[in-house]
């Protein structure tokens, strides 16, 4: 589990680059706006701010992805008659980028940090009773992807054939992802997340205003774009929010938050 060390001597690092910098800037939910010496004293600034004995989130999760940038382009933002009300909060959490799925790309990258942080031996952690797990959360992200993402094709080729809904719980209960390692999982996930990213980058630009039928209602491709990446950061924000600080600390006491 990464220490507050750890952060320091990566952050510190001469062999440290700039886009790894900004990645872990990324990581933490930080501005990545910047130079090389912006971006480290920037990290620098708010490890100073953590405690010691907490533990962070892991902010080298390995070799830096391919992002593809400067070959995507940017999905307009979602109208809100283009998806139901329910969507609104997870879609307003995504900002106006030039290139959409570069930004799945480097969110994925965060995603893979959050896991590091809690491991196989904390990937069973729940924040409270009759919540998901670490390993069932990206489990989740990945199932929900997947259906989200076929919705999105369906659009973006123009077939208007009614779709139906399904239970994003009755499909995790059956998945028993606690029966798998979660390194398993993540490479599930990342698998899932390249497919949707070479879907948009595939697709014309112009194609994302095409409404596909979804149970009751109705939903565009691009609403569908930015759904999936709203989703991902909303679970982000619980990870680090509600299941980080059930970690133990340096001294091996669970925290009391």
């Amino acid at each position: 589990m990464p220490s507050l060390s750890d952060a320091i001597r990566y952050a510190e690092s001469p062999d440290t680059g700039e886009e790894e910098l900004r990645r872990a800037c990324e990581i933490l939910a930080l501005d990545t706006r910047g130079d090389r010496s912006e971006l480290r004293e920037r990290l620098r600034a708010h490890l100073d701010t953590m405690h010691a004995e907490r533990p962070v989130v892991c902010l080298n999760p390995g070799p830096l992805a391919r992002r593809g940038m400067g070959v995507g382009f940017a999905v307009p933002r979602p109208g809100s008659d283009e998806h139901a009300e329910v969507f609104t909060a997870e879609i307003a959490l995504v900002p106006d980028v030039p290139d959409f799925a570069a930004m799945l790309a480097g969110q994925l990258e965060v995603t893979k940090a959050l896991v590091a942080t809690f491991g196989e031996s904390h990937a069973g952690l729940r924040y409270a009773p009759g919540k998901w797990s670490v390993r069932e959360t990206i489990g989740h992200l990945a199932d929900c992807e997947r259906v989200l993402g076929y919705r999105m094709l369906r659009a973006l080729r123009g077939d208007a054939t009614p779709l139906s809904s399904f239970d994003q719980n009755a499909y995790t209960e059956s998945a028993r992802f606690e029966r798998r390692p979660i390194a398993d999982v993540m490479d599930e996930f990342a698998a899932v997340r390249a497919v949707t990213t070479a879907l948009i980058r595939g697709a014309d630009a112009d194609g994302f205003a095409f409404r596909v039928p979804v149970g009751k209602g109705s939903i565009t491709a691009r609403a569908l774009a930015y759904l999936i990446a709203g989703h991902e950061r909303h679970h982000q924000q619980l990870l680090r929010e509600r299941y980080l600080p059930m970690l133990p600390s340096a001294s091996g006491e669970e925290s009391s938050r």
